[in-house]
């Protein structure tokens, strides 16, 4: 007497089921992730002439900010926090005396959030100025 050999495939099944509808599922998700924008209809670039700007770079060792007064790293840069906070409020304050109501901050991609925020907080903390952000993609 010998038992018949079985083997249930019921459970195969449904794992093969259940594995088709996840790859589905996560291929149409994954498809859909890649969108193209509208463009921006209501954007109004920053006006240079009409603003006091700040450029943050990071040193190459990764040490610490460097903050340059006006657009781009022509200059000595201001490395001290204390400093970079005096250098700031100068400018503002100059800037405002010559109508200049808008503060632009351009940063390089690798600047730590608290670098910029703190030198955003120095600038904003004059009254009478609005505060712009830019995001430098150095390669």
């Amino acid at each position: 007497m010998h038992d018949e050999a079985k083997f249930d495939i019921t459970a195969m099944i449904d794992l093969v089921f259940m594995m088709n509808i996840f790859f589905l599922v996560t291929t149409v998700g994954a498809a859909l992730a890649e969108m193209d924008l509208p463009v921006a209809k209501h954007v109004v670039a920053a006006d240079l002439d009409a603003a006091v700007v700040f450029s943050l770079t990071v040193d190459a060792n990764g040490g610490g900010t460097f903050l340059y007064v006006g657009d781009g790293v022509d200059g000595e840069p201001i490395t001290s926090p204390e400093e970079q906070t005096k250098a700031i409020r100068t400018a503002v304050e100059a800037g405002l005396g010559d109508q200049k109501t808008t503060v632009l901050i351009k940063a390089e991609k690798n600047v730590r959030l608290r670098d910029l925020n703190r030198v955003a907080s120095a600038a904003s903390a004059i009254q009478g100025v609005e505060l712009k952000l830019a995001v430098i993609e150095m390669e």
